[in-house]
């Protein structure tokens, strides 16, 4: 008993600042554990996640309690009380607005923001209704903050009462004891080396850890693991130079690919919108030389996720992680293809945060130097900028065998500035909009209208880069990363954390525009690969196993080709398509087809 009272003493002398640490703490657990009682669900994972936050309060209480000049421990709360606070508003906003929570995504997404970006993503969500919502809730904490100050007399005295402290030692005790132990968690994380250390702790405890501190501890430790990913990627490219390889095609030949952004598939009359944002893309598909595939998904609605691994040949279904297998435009110049690439979304700026996006895999200057003949160096507002300036600047002459990539802006983020005005591409406005949800206000249709002209401006960039190579042996292949949100089914622009099992979710972000652009002498020269991919349009497809099909379209033999993996190949089995780790895309999809839809 004497033991658990001086465990106690930190609550019972500053019970007022611990009270107000554990109501920020753990407001959302117990918000989970209310959902928990209504499903009858996830109850030990909720109780765990418990005991962390009152440990984490407890131990910063622990602090104050330590602390006694009084100088300081007004500093102390200060300071704890700012940060914690902070943590907390971050969270719900982000939940809020894109229902994911504090944690390594969040921390990529930032790094891959950059000026132009960020005043973008201000000027669309700092008004949006979650982010009012969310400024209320940090308002409403701050006034309990306020309370717990301004009671601080009344509340220690009573803490201070016999029968309180027996009952605040039976509730409390056995959580902050509990807390203490899961906190071993922290230690397991920093002792990762690689993201499949990573990815094996997750699978031990999960990445809903309600606490904050958890995620935050987690997102550095993913910081630190992604240094050690990059440079066994390094190690891994160097190894491609030893294997064997070898080009099957006789003629000289161009492979093109394009990596688009944030394209909506059912935002394309392509695929059925009733708005023609395609015009460009029909015709061609009209004269025979583009391909539609009908059925492909991207396994995530992050950049950094897709791109890491549709750039790699790993192998997902075998637990392979982007930084055991190579990149194939690595692969593409060990064969002796000239490989380009014209990056809109390129960063050069190399700090530690970057160490985490993808641009400190693509670009990495051991990396570059393997894969690359030439990359843009300048910034360009406008995709078809970026293309007219390779079209124009290219210093590298071309070689007989070519892979040009170019990544585009595509209708990333706020649409309107994906599009330049007063050029044909201001086509659509709100009243082309007729949809007639009553949520549906006319600010919103504008923003509808502004991605389907950056759609339509999407159409006209990949019309200039057909052109380019019309007359001469080559294959184009459009791709984007994912998907997004308009506004097509709820009071929603821009992507969710993937955290629902939704098909209107999936659908927006997960769907995925696919198309190869087949020039007239490529069709001439392959009429056979040709038609095997016309005969599988239909095919279900993920995103990140196009990069194999590369191989196969550029005549490469290799140790890395997988015809099981290659869409286009007779030999192609079809696999479980899991989207965000952890759902079957079918199976959610096909459920849903099975039972009325709800109304949202």
């Amino acid at each position: 008993m004497r033991a658990a009272r001086w465990v106690m003493k930190p609550v019972v002398e500053d019970f007022n600042f611990f009270l107000a640490m554990w109501f920020i703490n753990c407001g959302v657990t117990w918000g989970y554990l209310v959902g928990c009682f209504y499903l009858d669900n996830n109850w030990d994972h909720g109780l765990r996640c418990l005991a962390l936050g009152t440990f984490v309060s407890y131990f910063l209480t622990l602090g104050l309690h330590m602390s006694r000049k009084r100088t300081i421990r007004i500093a102390y709360k200060s300071i704890i009380y700012f940060l914690v606070i902070m943590l907390e508003a971050t969270y719900i906003f982000v939940n809020l607005n894109f229902e994911m929570g504090i944690g390594a995504r969040m921390f990529t997404l930032l790094a891959e923001t950059n000026k132009g970006e960020a005043s973008e993503f201000i000027s669309t969500y700092a008004f949006a209704t979650p982010s009012l919502v969310t400024y209320g809730i940090v308002v409403a904490i701050i006034i309990v903050v306020a309370l717990a100050e301004r009671l601080r007399k009344w509340l220690d005295k009573a803490a201070h009462n016999k029968v309180m402290k027996i009952v605040l030692t039976v509730l409390l005790l056995p959580f902050i004891l509990c807390g203490a132990y899961y906190s071993h968690n922290y230690v397991r994380m920093a002792i990762c080396k690689h993201s499949k250390d990573l990815s094996n702790w997750v699978a031990d405890f999960g990445t809903n850890a309600l606490d904050n501190v958890s995620s935050v501890i987690y997102s550095f430790s993913y910081l630190s693991t992604s240094k050690a990913d990059v440079a066994q990627a390094i190690e891994v490219a160097r190894k491609v130079y030893k294997t064997p390889i070898e080009i099957t095609e006789p003629d000289s030949l161009n492979v093109v690919m394009v990596f688009g952004e944030s394209y909506i598939k059912s935002h394309a009359s392509l695929y059925g919108y009733k708005l023609n944002t395609t015009p460009y893309l029909i015709k061609e598909r009209n004269r025979g030389n583009l391909i539609v595939f009908n059925d492909m998904v991207t396994p995530y609605n992050a950049t950094s996720q897709v791109q890491k691994n549709f750039f790699s040949l790993n192998d997902m279904t075998k637990n392979e992680f982007w930084y055991e297998k190579p990149m194939f435009a690595t692969v593409f110049r060990h064969a002796g293809y000239k490989v380009f690439i014209w990056d809109m979304q390129r960063e050069y700026q190399k700090t530690e945060l970057y160490t985490i996006t993808v641009n400190a895999f693509l670009y990495n200057d051991s990396i570059a130097k393997l894969s690359y003949d030439e990359m843009s160096s300048i910034p360009f507002k406008y995709d078809g900028q970026m293309i007219a300036d390779f079209k124009d600047h290219s210093k590298v002459p071309p070689g007989k065998y070519n892979l040009y990539i170019f990544h585009l802006k595509g209708q990333h983020v706020n649409p309107q500035y994906r599009y330049p005005k007063g050029k044909g591409f201001a086509v659509f406005t709100a009243d082309s909009i007729h949809r007639s949800e009553p949520w549906l206000t006319k600010e919103m249709k504008s923003y509808i209208a502004h991605y389907d002209n950056a759609t339509l401006y999407n159409d006209a960039v990949m019309k200039s880069i057909f052109d380019i190579w019309r007359d001469k042996n080559t294959v184009v292949i459009y791709l984007p990363d994912h998907g997004d949100e308009a506004y097509d089914f709820r009071d929603h622009c821009g992507r969710q954390g993937g955290t629902r099992a939704d098909p209107d979710y999936f659908h927006c972000d997960n769907d995925v525009p696919f198309m190869v652009w087949c020039s007239d002498t490529f069709i001439a020269n392959h009429p056979e690969m040709v038609q095997q991919m016309r005969d599988a349009v239909d095919r279900k497809g993920i995103s990140l196993d196009v990069s194999i099909m590369l191989l196969r379209l550029a005549g490469i033999k290799t140790q890395y080709y997988d015809a099981s993996r290659d869409i286009s190949s007779p030999q192609y089995k079809s696999k479980k398509r899991i989207v965000y780790d952890r759902y079957d895309y079918d199976e959610v999809v096909n459920k849903a087809k099975e039972k009325p839809k709800s109304k949202k």
